[in-house]
């Protein structure tokens, strides 16, 4: 039999740029790549641990109480977006509708059902939905 020393692994140090033998390689998923977890228990952690614990769980929901708080001013801000660019499509569809109704009246053709009702429609929802933002500023 010949030695096939090529087709061995390799022995002892890893080449340059390797991670060594065990380790995930950059950009792996799966089990391979999951740091091993490591769980303390009280007698590990010791008897100080009881004024720790208690400042952890307090800081624990003064995180929680922040990130909560920056939730809600996200969500804010991303309703005012939605509720201007709501507000914004409105009025363009009001004005466009306006416009193609009195186009419409000055060439003597049907202006009141299908352009004026949607302009009035339109306008409708508008001013409801700036009421709605008004009241909800208060």
């Amino acid at each position: 039999m010949t030695d096939n020393s090529a087709d061995s692994e390799p022995q002892g140090e890893p080449l340059e740029g390797e991670p060594p033998e065990g380790e995930p390689l950059e950009g792996d998923i799966g089990p391979a790549s999951a740091a091993p977890r490591v769980s303390l228990t009280r007698e590990a952690v010791g008897p100080e641990s009881g004024d720790s614990a208690n400042g952890r769980a307090e800081a624990l929901r003064r995180y929680e109480a922040e990130r909560e708080e920056r939730r809600r001013r996200a969500n804010a801000a991303s309703g005012r977006i939605a509720l201007a660019l709501a507000a914004a499509l409105l009025a363009f569809l009001f004005y466009d509708s306006v416009r193609t109704a009195v186009q419409a009246h000055s060439r003597g053709g049907d202006w009141v059902y299908p352009p004026a009702v949607i302009a009035g429609v339109c306008g409708a929802a508008l001013a409801a939905l700036v009421v709605g933002a008004v009241r909800r500023r208060r």
